[in-house]
């Protein structure tokens, strides 16, 4: 869990034998390494909005960063700390989240393999985000078919970053 918020966290809905992780610390389930990096909600240092944490996964050979709510421009050490990154989830919704362009330029940072964009507008719902297409366009990609999923090993990942997008309930979004 990247933060609690009522909008988006259903904790009380998993199992209480499930591993809970939330906060900044590193991790283990089974063969997955997770480490949480703290951060903010916000550009005022998470004082509007408080904190939030970056996930990074580490599963076989993989690299899978889940950014959260992230809602400000990371600096370079929380960047470092990252790594290499083979998929990246990153909000895209521009609001309590990053701005189009601030998701691209992070995704430009990260040079990941796989971007999945999350936190944004679909036909039925949250209209106060930014649409999916107003990142894709941004990203200057052509809009990608949604997906019902995405399978990826050390040895298909592609050389150059593509935009995918996962279908939910036979819809974007």
């Amino acid at each position: 869990m990247s933060h609690d918020h009522p909008g988006h966290s259903a904790v009380d809905d998993v199992p209480a034998s499930a591993m809970r992780i939330q906060g900044p610390g590193e991790y283990e389930v089974g063969k997955a390494f997770i480490t949480g990096i703290g951060t903010f909600h916000d550009n005022e240092q998470g004082a509007t909005k408080g904190r939030t944490t970056v996930y990074v996964i580490e599963m076989e050979g993989l690299v899978l960063c889940h950014l959260g709510d992230l809602g400000y421009q990371m600096p370079v050490s929380p960047i470092k700390e990252i790594g290499a990154v083979d998929i990246l989830m990153v909000p895209v919704g521009d609001v309590s989240t990053l701005s189009v362009s601030e998701a691209r330029a992070l995704v430009r940072n990260l040079q990941p393999r796989y971007v999945m964009p999350m936190h944004y507008r679909s036909e039925n719902a949250r209209p106060e985000l930014e649409p999916v297409e107003t990142f894709i366009q941004a990203m200057g990609v052509s809009q990608p078919e949604p997906r019902p999923k995405l399978a990826v090993t050390t040895t298909s990942l592609p050389l150059n970053t593509q935009v995918i997008i996962l279908a939910c309930e036979g819809r974007a979004g």
